[in-house]
Order: C-alpha cells, then sequence, then structure tokens
C-alpha cells in the first residue's frame, strides 16, 4: 500500500502581518502557529510522514527541523515553487507516495480528525478541497455582475492524489491553487464542513483565532 505524506507551507514572510518575524513563528496560546499543523499531521493516524517548507534563512539556520524533530525543505520565491520543491522531495524520497495533503502554517485550526478525513476521501476521489459558500454580493471587474451561487472559496487544506498532482502541476503556472491545474475530468470533493477554519493575515486575526480555539474546546 502506497504511502501518505503530509506538507506544511511555512515558508512565506508574512509582509502584510507586519511582526519582526514571520507570521507562522507567532505565538497562539504560547506556541507557535506552525506548531498547530505539526501537532495535527503528527497525530494524524493516516499520515505516514510529512515534511515542512520553509524559506532558505530557516533552512540554514535549522530551528524548526531541531526543535520539533521535524523533516524541513528548502521552499522557493513563490507559493508555486515551494509546492513544486516539496512535490519533487516526495517523489525521491517516498516513491511510493500515493496521497497528499499540504496545509498552510498560517491556519492552525487544523486537527488530526480532518486530516484523517480528507486522506480517507481520496479513496473515491482525486482531489479534496476544503471550500466555503459566498455568501456576500459577488462583483466581477469584468461582467459587473457575478452570480455568486456560480463560485465558491477555496482554502487550506487540500488533498490529492499524488501521480496525479505531481504529473500535471507546473510551478510557472499563473494558477493559484494546485487543484486548477488538473485536468477537469479529475473527480473533486468539495469539503463544507470545516467551518472555524481562519487563515491569519493579520495581527489581529490571532486574536480571532484564540477566540475560535476556546468555543472549540469548550464545545
Amino acid at each position: 500500500m502506497g504511502k501518505t505524506v503530509g506538507i506544511i507551507l511555512a515558508g512565506g514572510i508574512g509582509s502584510r502581518f507586519g511582526a519582526d518575524r514571520p507570521k507562522q513563528y507567532c505565538n497562539i496560546f504560547g506556541k507557535e502557529m506552525i506548531w498547530y499543523s505539526i501537532d495535527a499531521f503528527g497525530k494524524a493516524k493516516t499520515i505516514d510522514d510529512f515534511i515542512v517548507v520553509v524559506d532558505a534563512a530557516e533552512m540554514k539556520r535549522g530551528r524548526i527541523a531541531k526543535e520539533y524533530s521535524v523533516k524541513t525543505v528548502e521552499g522557493g520565491d513563490s507559493r508555486n515553487a515551494s509546492f513544486k520543491h516539496a512535490l519533487d522531495y516526495i517523489a525521491e524520497n517516498y516513491p511510493d507516495c500515493e496521497k497528499i495533503i499540504e496545509n498552510n502554517a498560517a491556519c492552525p485550526m487544523i486537527t488530526p480528525e480532518l486530516t484523517d478525513e480528507f486522506i480517507g476521501l481520496l479513496d473515491d476521489y482525486d482531489f479534496v478541497n476544503t471550500a466555503y459558500k459566498i455568501t456576500d454580493a459577488l462583483g466581477s471587474y469584468k461582467d459587473r455582475i457575478a452570480n455568486r451561487e456560480d463560485f465558491y472559496l477555496i482554502q487550506a487544506p487540500d488533498a490529492y492524489r499524488f501521480p496525479l498532482i505531481y504529473k500535471y502541476f507546473d510551478e510557472n503556472s499563473p494558477l493559484c491553487h494546485p487543484a486548477h491545474q488538473l485536468p477537469l475530468e479529475a473527480k473533486e470533493y468539495r469539503y463544507f464542513g470545516y467551518t472555524d477554519n481562519y487563515k491569519v493575515t493579520y495581527p489581529e486575526d490571532i486574536k480571532i483565532v484564540e477566540v475560535l480555539m476556546e468555543r472549540r474546546n469548550n464545545r
């Protein structure tokens, strides 16, 4: 049976965040943001191993690899380049990889249970997207009018059958989401159940994530 490998993208510099360090190293309830993805992938029952994609400076420093006892891969100049570096590393080091799941370190609400659910869905689908309904009015630069029922939002995590995504993914593509590069006949599962996911972009988002975590823990 083929292996399942996780990818944590943590190579961004967080220019919009405005802190003295990349946002993935800022604290949420006393733990670095990146810890939450590492913890989820480490406890997931369906993942055989996972890698963390970091920037060149962190790769040279080696703190994340040492402190969290994880494998790190140096990222590229863009998200697409970093994802391709991860795919190439998996192809070389896990030749029997069958499934992958990726998460952005800036999305710390991920859990082991959600990870396992995404991986399980790949038994019947080619890829899984975290999806959200659009609840506000939607405009179009091109046509001015857009029907929101024709669209949905996508956020990390997302999961793929590895041979398929590795075959079609091009780091030089202008498309910023890996699934958009797959052939139209690829079978998609849109996961609308991850309702408390949140991507940290600005400093005030830390407090929002803490509120969401407290609410989840109180249920």
